[in-house]
């Protein structure tokens, strides 16, 4: 039995023959016939314009096709609709759409959304059509773009026959929508089927599909249907008008019945879908993908009583099957992927196995203490040991994160997808993770006898801890300097080895195990910076806002020996010998020389004081193997010396600095107060602004001075192995005293208490430092950034940088995230190591990471731009602090720019411009 020439989506009969009404229709009409919410909408066969046209010759080549396309537009244009048909059309027009209602008229083309061939952007759709005597004309008008030019280049691209009016044309109801979207049941760049990618905004979706709008992303991850979102500003939306064209002639290009709209200036921040909508409407799409077989790209709307409805569904076509991440080979398992999000910035390039033996130890015994003291069951702890033992990975000398222990650590806490974006920010993550595996649901008993006491508990210990941080704080630094200072005061060198491998045991046993304050403190401020963003973001229209903020509160450690060396600075210009020499003569004689001079004895008295405080901290300070300014004083000299030989002294004036602060704060609290004040709920909102506020800055500083004792603590342990590995050089047990940071710290106080498994630790030491030393060089690339391996993690796996996400996978810039606000223009300094680069004369510091080493050459720059680190990055808040523009996480930083380019940057935005055109990218 033939097929209706009209077919209605409230036929239950209606077949969804592809071959008769084109791919588009049978799709929705097998969405209409599955009980999804479809808008009403009926479909012209593709019979219809076959029967009128006849059968068409074949053409080969694009001229004699573009021709004849040229002759068969006349015969479209002049088709009448027979009586009949027409007195069809009009009945289920009023049935299905009614009269008076707009209509969208829409391609069904018999090759179109067939899995392979989108044809997207090809045939045109008219939108708000609100007549149905301009419905005929309409339909020509969508007939005529199948012989288009553009379908033809697209044909002849694809290798498809260059002519073919095979068109159905589909008639649907148009909802008035306020919220409109894509729903992608994979990842469209990438073909990942871990993740549903929803695309929405204000309005009709042809400001997304048509116009390029901004749009807001959400990613709801398959397994657990968490949902991470990115929202953007919609300053415009697309809605309908309510013209009509009086002589029914229908053009696109001359009748427009979609009109532009600014969104209002309150809603354009705010997200188009909640959470809750993008879980549904994620689920809804991963039943449309099992029904229709294979990933489904779903428009949808939203009207304004909240209902969705599913416009059109067609396959994903053409998915990157390069990229597509395959599920972990099952006889290998043991799926980790490695991240040096943020890392980097304290363990750059190759790191000594001394080094990473240590920290490896020290992850685990602290966030053990730290999730014991939060509250969390010595249960659950002992079920996450690997976890803790599992924190950090090593590669060709490389730390990285096991990011999937980091996800299961935060996981044991309230809060979770709160608290995972929180996470995420302040280690620097450029994408998220899911983790695969879920808890099995809980009976109804055991949620409410057994879970919800213990999640009753936790919050109560989380609060109390809170409420109890300062008290926390100020324990932990009596504590400290209570045992430091009495270590400060040993002489390693004259101390034999077993008496030294207890002193170490006493170390990890006094400060390792009770370094509970600043994980408990980290913990806090991960909390409350995020939610400050959160709130800058949606009450005062500007998540920047949070870093003026928190610049000029006074009180860190961690900027005093950047002000005291401009205090030297400032010494060194009043006395035109000392400045002469310290420009000049040769720096590795200058701290001999200078220090033996009476008529410098001021400027003597500052740098003893700066050795004694600050000389543990040096660039890589937390890697052992690295050398502080105590072992290398003449690099502070190289610091002066690129104070001194500034153009730019206001860079170094510290009031100018201190009012730079100042400003910027008050500036951004004066824009706050004002985004608060015209709020309804102004006075609530200023209340919980200000104690999330105030709470913020507290834990940074805390967390800054924090940090400190901990360089202090790293000072002490590389003194204690130093003076071991000399004894072993004395004792022909390694060659040199700096081979000692080629074994592991168990290795050496195995050799001293007899229980090593090997005692041939020149050998040792010597097979690593040539497995390291290839490492180094330049032929021997790292691993990427952010990798995944299976089964055994050294064996089979290449640690190849996995594929950009969405948003990194969009067009290179020079934007990274806005640490400092303030606008500098300037020439660009690369600077790869301080303690080896030359002197500093650029405008604007570039360098791929930073860490809190590198503090006391930031003055010598007028802005700062760092290709790693997070908006919690040690050197993110000192330079905020300092007042120094800054912008941290840019990705490719210091492969797109050179030094000596001219730049600009905007500390409020994070953007990058490279000013002279000659060295664009």
């Amino acid at each position: 039995m033939p097929l209706p020439l009209i077919i209605s989506s409230t036929d239950a009969s209606a077949e969804a023959d592809a071959n008769h009404i084109g791919g588009k229709a049978a799709g929705l009409i097998r969405l209409t016939q599955s009980g999804w919410r479809v808008p009403a909408f009926y479909v012209i066969s593709a019979d219809v314009l076959t029967g009128a046209i006849g059968p068409i010759d074949t053409v080969n080549d694009v001229k004699s096709a573009t021709r004849q396309a040229t002759e068969l537009a006349e015969p479209i244009q002049a088709f009448e609709f027979p009586p009949d048909l027409l007195d069809e059309l009009k009945r289920v027009h009023c049935h299905c759409i009614g009269d008076g209602k707009m209509a969208a008229v829409r391609s069904s083309s018999v090759a179109e959304d067939g899995g392979k061939h989108s044809f997207a952007g090809i045939h045109d759709s008219l939108l708000g059509i609100a007549d149905h005597r301009s419905i005929a004309a309409a339909i020509k008008t969508v007939w005529l773009s199948a012989i288009s030019p553009s379908a033809i280049a697209y044909r002849h691209a694809h290798g498809l026959p260059l002519l073919d009016v095979s068109m159905a044309v589909i008639v649907q109801r148009m909802i008035r929508a306020t919220r409109s979207g894509v729903c992608f049941t994979c990842d469209p760049l990438t073909g990942s089927q871990e993740s549903v990618v929803i695309h929405s905004l204000f309005g009709i979706g042809e400001g997304l599909v048509s116009r390029g709008f901004p749009a807001d992303s959400f990613y709801v991850r398959r397994s657990d249907f968490s949902v991470r979102s990115e929202i953007v500003a919609k300053p415009h939306q697309i809605l309908p008008s309510c013209n009509r064209q009086p002589d029914g002639n229908v053009s696109p290009k001359a009748w427009q019945p979609l009109r532009q709209s600014d969104v209002t200036p309150e809603t354009q921040q705010l997200a188009s879908l909640s959470d809750l909508e993008a879980v549904e409407l994620a689920r809804a799409a991963i039943d449309v993908e099992q029904q229709l077989g294979g990933p489904q790209d779903i428009e949808f709307c939203f009207d304004g009583d909240g209902r969705w409805y599913f416009l059109q569904a067609r396959p994903v076509t053409v998915l990157p099957t390069q990229n597509v991440v395959q599920p972990p080979i099952p006889e290998r398992g043991n799926h980790i992927v490695w991240d040096n999000s943020n890392i980097i910035e304290s363990y750059s390039g190759v790191t000594t196995p001394m080094t990473f033996s240590f920290i490896r130890h020290a992850y685990s015994i602290v966030y053990h203490c730290f999730s014991e003291v939060m509250g969390i069951s010595p249960k659950v702890v002992d079920q996450h040991r690997d976890a803790f033992d599992n924190m950090l990975g090593l590669f060709h000398g490389r730390v990285y994160y096991n990011l999937k222990n980091w996800y299961r650590l935060v996981r044991m806490f309230p809060g979770y997808n709160y608290n995972r974006g929180f996470m995420e920010s302040m280690m620097g993550l450029k994408q998220s993770l899911f983790l695969d595996e879920t808890p099995p649901p809980a009976g109804r008993l055991r949620r409410w006898f057994v879970d919800l006491p213990a999640l009753l508990k936790l919050l109560l210990r989380s609060s109390w801890n809170f409420l109890r941080i300062q008290t926390i704080v100020k324990r932990f630094e009596q504590h400290f300097y209570r045992y430091y200072d009495e270590w400060t005061q040993i002489d390693f060198s004259v101390i034999p080895p077993h008496e030294m491998a207890r002193l170490y045991e006493m170390m990890e046993r006094k400060m390792l195990w009770n370094w509970k304050a600043p994980i408990i403190n980290d913990f806090y401020v991960m909390v409350f910076y995020g939610v400050l963003r959160k709130l800058c973001e949606r009450w005062c229209g500007d998540a920047s806002l949070q870093n003026g903020l928190i610049c000029g509160q006074g009180g860190l450690q961690s900027d005093e020996p950047a002000k005291l060396l401009l205090r030297m600075a400032q010494t060194a210009r009043e006395n035109q010998d000392l400045f002469d020499r310290i420009v000049n003569d040769p720096l590795e004689q200058l701290p001999r020389q200078i220090a033996a001079e009476p008529k410098f004895s001021k400027f003597n008295q500052q740098m003893a004081i700066y050795l004694e405080q600050f000389g543990l901290r040096c660039a890589n300070e937390l890697k052992l193997e690295s050398f502080s300014y105590q072992d290398r004083p003449e690099r502070l000299y190289k610091i002066l010396r690129g104070y001194l030989q500034c153009e730019n002294t206001s860079l170094h004036d510290l009031s100018d600095m201190e009012q730079r602060e100042q400003t910027i704060r008050s500036q951004a609290e004066q824009q706050v107060a004002q985004a608060l004040s015209n709020s309804r709920s102004w006075f609530p909102r200023r209340l919980l602004f200000r104690w999330v506020l105030k709470n913020a800055r507290t834990g940074v500083r805390n967390r800054e001075n924090m940090r400190f004792a901990r360089t202090r603590i790293y000072g002490i342990l590389r003194r204690m192995l130093r003076s071991m590995g000399q004894h072993f050089a004395d004792e022909n047990i390694l060659d040199g005293r700096e081979d000692i940071f080629y074994l592991t710290i168990d290795e050496v106080w195995d050799f001293v208490k007899g229980t090593a498994v090997s005692t041939d630790l020149r050998g040792l030491a010597n097979c690593r430092r040539r497995e390291y030393e290839t490492y180094r060089q330049e032929f021997s690339p790292p691993p990427g950034d952010r990798f995944e391996t299976h089964g055994m993690a050294y064996h089979d796996n290449d640690f190849c940088q996995l594929p950009p996400s969405n948003e990194q996978a969009s067009e290179p810039s020079l934007t990274g995230t806005g640490c400092c606000p303030g606008v500098v223009s300037g020439r660009a300094q690369i600077v790869h190591d301080p303690a080896t680069d030359s002197y500093f004369k650029g405008d604007i510091l570039v360098a791929e990471r930073t860490d809190p080493g590198w503090v006391p050459f930031f003055p010598a720059f007028a802005g700062i731009l760092v290709e790693r680190g997070s908006l919690l990055s040690h050197s993110a808040i000192v330079a905020r602090e300092m007042g120094i523009p800054t912008i941290v996480g840019i990705q490719g930083l210091t492969t797109k720019l050179q030094s000596g380019q001219s730049i600009k940057m905007d500390g409020r935005t994070g953007t990058v411009t490279i000013v002279d055109e000659s060295w664009q990218l």
